[in-house]
């Protein structure tokens, strides 16, 4: 799944308006994919039921990859300035 991504990013970096030569992207998606794993194992150790594991699990990655996102551009482009 990674490599499609990867492929489609490659083919036409402007898909989603990503400068090609910033890794913030690339960087936060890797963060979320261990973060949610590490998420998932903490509240199935304290809730105990699956699906609530889940549904939790998934709002949290949505709102804090967008908040992870906007924290990186926002850092490159504070470097850029100084």
């Amino acid at each position: 799944m990674f490599k499609k991504i990867k492929n489609i990013f490659r083919k036409d970096p402007q898909i989603i308006d990503i400068n090609p030569e910033q890794q913030s992207l690339r960087k936060v998606l890797y963060w979320r994919v261990i973060s949610t794993f590490l998420s998932m194992l903490i509240a199935f150790y304290y809730l105990g039921e699956l699906y609530d594991t889940i549904e939790m699990t998934v709002i949290e990655v949505f709102v804090l990859t967008i908040i992870h996102y906007i924290f990186e551009e926002l850092w490159d482009n504070s470097k850029q300035i100084e």
